[in-house]
């Protein structure tokens, strides 16, 4: 009986005490040691039934077991007791665990765990390690994605998606019903470890118990979180990320969060109470030591559970590129089916942001699973992914801007105009909204970092710690799957740290070697330029239409040839601006009301001022053509020369008394004039579109002066009719640096009298100042001189 037994453990104790106190003597040593360990084999074997017997009472009744402890405590053998003991605790968890996913799974799952419990009764230990062999192979081969067991061969691949689908959700829901289950066990266990094994060593029991209910079940957790989303380099393709946040990465991430919560919570059933300790300094260093012991079991229990996610870790970009691809092919798909201006705005106003989400979901994601390491490759990859919306979006934008092109008739649209300027608005909230994304992963990386060198669950020698928060958890367990061995490197400061800290504060801007205003997604800046561009012509176009039609065949025109004296109304009335001129004028007068209802929205032209940089590109065109029919050829930056050509400030200066002084002071006056700046903003956004249309406008018609074949005397004073009258336009607008001063400078060689242009050509001769301005005035002159027949 038992109480035999303990007396016989007691007297066991005796004897070795005795044999210890006899040890330096050498007569009877050996039969001493023989009959001992003869007398202790007998003992273990007749108390293992005991201590069985009262592993399967314990739910009822603790005195036995806790005689057991005493009793194997006292013959040194303490590690077989507790080895039997956390084998017996987490069976009907693992039987929940492989109850998920039918019936026979379920009977399978616990009739092992049953079997293997009854088998450990009698059998030795070898025996329990073949069980425990036999239920992870049974593990491995259970297929949770099969959703019946006679499913026939003949069934689609469809179908079999979408079973692995539908299980995918199963499972994730599953998953932290699994978890509360084993926390209630450690709970349980908490409670009766102490009462049983004492205080010290009951934290240990419970890290033991942690592993026991997770080592049998691993490879099936591996094999399951597969089927939500393939293991990355497996070769299997997995499902879209899905749009219920079950399948794919979504589905993987959604696990580990619930893994991390779980092993915070665990965590702290597993911590020692408080006032736990010694008072003295030897009990001390037991204490410590009992510590490292129960964190090094921790450890390997979280290592061990986390397991299944390691690949997932290191290959998040490679896991994350296939689903993602696959929406932004869908969402380019819905771009490309734009087409006409009517509906244009509403569905790129619907699809352009469309990626953030994404995006940000991606990082969140790279966040939870990695905590910052392999930085680049998901930065890439989500670089990528906007980029190529973007270039969509601008893509889009370009067939937009061939409708209005191609589209006839003489008539100004104004919902073209407000539609135009609402995929401004658009593209302007796109670039925001990069540069929103941009400063928020920065600062994610920032954190990031600094989680990086937070080594909780890494030190030794002292006290463990209160809890556990889950950023703490999800640092430490990425770094054991990403970053084995980490290389320390100069952070710039002559401080070492860890390459991947020094490598996320690089790329957050906060190392004296990043570059100032670096952007983490270079492809998407590149992209959104490409955009902003896209729009600016598209908004110019819509602008610019008419006074393209009206200018584009001028040259060719009759009345340019006319010679002689005019008469009738003509010379009673003056000569008047042709039509072709007139509806110009008219339409760039038009155009300050189509452009300030939108330019009234404060909000709407503050995302539309985010892509307003480098709009004068818009305009060079046909400045570029007037260079060419002058027969200049631009020296150095031409791109550069021809803003500088068209803001007209260099040409000024050659112009002598010839030129306009008036304009540019009374520009300056109006500026002086005190304005709301809501009105002042709104007033700039107008004259920003008038300028540049005022600028193509001018362009064209100092291009097309310089293609007419023949200018007589009637047809000059027409000409400078019609420049003047457009000089007039532009002064009743007045925008800035309009209008253009080559305007005024034509319009007078073109009715200079013959001596005073020969002299102002032959003049031109001396002036040895290099300058491209001064080239194209000069070959302007002289081709008015041609035109006229007026040799030089």
């Amino acid at each position: 009986g038992q109480p035999n037994l303990i007396e016989a453990v007691a007297a066991l104790s005796k004897l070795e005490q005795g044999a210890r106190a006899l040890q330096g003597m050498p007569e009877g040593q050996t039969e001493r040691t023989a009959a001992i360990s003869k007398l202790r084999t007998q003992l273990e074997v007749l108390l293992k039934p005991q201590l069985l017997h009262a592993l399967k009472k314990m739910e009822t009744r603790l005195g036995p077991l806790q005689q057991c402890v005493g009793m194997y405590a006292t013959l040194g053998k303490m590690d077989v007791m507790r080895e039997e003991y956390v084998r017996m605790r987490p069976g009907e968890v693992i039987s929940l665990w492989f109850s998920f996913g039918g019936h026979n799974a379920a009977t399978v799952g616990k009739s092992s765990v049953v079997e293997d419990e009854e088998e450990k009764v009698v059998d030795d230990d070898d025996l329990d390690n073949d069980d425990k062999t036999d239920e992870e192979e049974e593990a491995e081969d259970f297929d949770f994605s099969e959703e019946t067991t006679d499913a026939t061969t003949s069934s689609s691949t469809t179908n079999k998606s979408s079973s692995t689908q539908i299980n995918a959700k199963q499972f994730i829901e599953f998953l932290p019903t699994f978890y509360e289950s084993v926390l209630e066990l450690l709970s349980k266990e908490r409670a009766q470890s102490k009462q049983v094994f004492g205080p010290e060593l009951a934290p240990s029991i419970i890290g033991r118990v942690l592993l026991e209910c997770f080592k049998p079940i691993i490879s099936s957790f591996k094999s399951r979180l597969g089927n939500v989303c393939p293991v990355p380099g497996s070769g299997i393709n997995g499902s879209s990320s899905g749009n219920d946040g079950f399948g794919g990465t979504e589905g993987i991430a959604a696990a580990y969060e619930s893994t991390i919560q779980f092993l915070s919570l665990a965590y702290d059933q597993m911590e020692p109470w408080e006032g736990q300790g010694s008072n003295n300094q030897e009990n001390d260093h037991d204490s410590a030591s009992n510590n490292d012991d129960v964190m090094e079991t921790i450890r390997t229990a979280f290592r061990m559970i986390a397991s299944p996610f390691v690949p997932y870790q290191r290959a998040l970009a490679e896991a994350e590129r296939d689903p993602l691809g696959k929406a932004a092919s869908m969402v380019a798909k819905d771009v490309r089916s734009v087409v006409g201006l009517q509906d244009a705005a509403d569905r790129l106003g619907d699809l352009a942001p469309f990626m953030f989400p994404l995006a940000d979901s991606a990082i969140s994601r790279f966040e939870l699973l990695t905590s910052g390491y392999n930085a680049p490759t998901t930065l890439s990859l989500v670089d990528n992914l906007i980029a190529t919306h973007a270039s969509e979006l601008a893509i889009a934008m370009g067939s937009l801007s061939g409708h209005v092109s191609n589209s006839k008739g003489n008539e100004f649209d104004e919902q073209h105009a407000n539609c135009a300027l609402e995929i401004l608005r658009i593209a302007g909230s796109f670039k925001r909204s990069l540069k929103s994304f941009d400063n928020s992963v920065k600062d994610r990386l920032r954190g990031l970092s600094d989680m990086m060198l937070d080594d909780t669950l890494e030190q030794s020698g002292g006290g463990l710690p209160d809890a556990l928060e889950p950023a703490q958890l999800r640092s430490f367990l990425a770094k054991e799957a990403c970053n084995l061995s980490p290389d320390y490197i100069d952070d710039g400061t002559g401080v070492k740290l860890p390459a991947s800290v020094v490598e996320l504060r690089r790329l957050a801007g906060t190392t004296s070697n990043s570059a100032d205003g670096a952007t983490l997604f270079p492809k998407s800046a590149d992209s959104v330029s490409r955009l902003a561009r896209s729009c600016q012509s598209f908004v110019f176009e819509v602008c610019y239409a008419i006074p393209e039609q009206n200018l584009r065949g001028i040259s060719a025109l009759p009345v340019w040839k006319q010679d002689g004296v005019g008469s009738g109304d003509e010379d009673s009335y003056g000569i008047l601006p042709q039509s072709f001129i007139t509806h110009v004028g008219e339409h760039i007068l038009a155009l300050v009301q189509a452009l300030e209802p939108f330019a009234s929205d404060k909000e709407a032209l503050s995302l539309a001022n985010e892509v307003m940089t480098g709009v004068i590109e818009v305009a060079v065109q046909p400045w570029k053509e007037f260079v060419a029919a002058a027969g200049v050829s631009l020296t150095g930056d031409e791109k550069s020369q021809l803003k500088s050509l068209m803001r007209g400030k260099e040409v000024s200066q050659f112009f002598g008394d010839d030129g306009d002084n008036e304009m540019d002071s009374q520009i300056e006056e109006e500026d002086d004039e005190e304005e709301d700046p809501d009105d002042k903003a709104s007033t700039a956004f107008c004259n920003q579109w008038l300028d540049v249309v005022g600028l193509a406008v001018a362009g064209r018609l100092l291009e097309r002066t310089m293609r007419i074949p023949r200018l007589g005397r009637k047809g000059a004073e027409h000409l400078a009719a019609d420049l003047n009258y457009i000089r007039n336009v532009f002064t009743a607008l007045g925008v800035a640096g309009h209008p253009h001063p080559l305007l005024g400078y034509m319009a007078k060689l073109v009715t200079m009298d013959e001596e005073s242009l020969q002299f102002k050509i032959h003049s031109r001769q001396g002036e040895k100042v290099p300058s491209d301005a001064l080239e194209v005035i000069k070959r302007a002159e002289i081709r008015i001189a041609y035109v006229r027949g007026i040799s030089v």
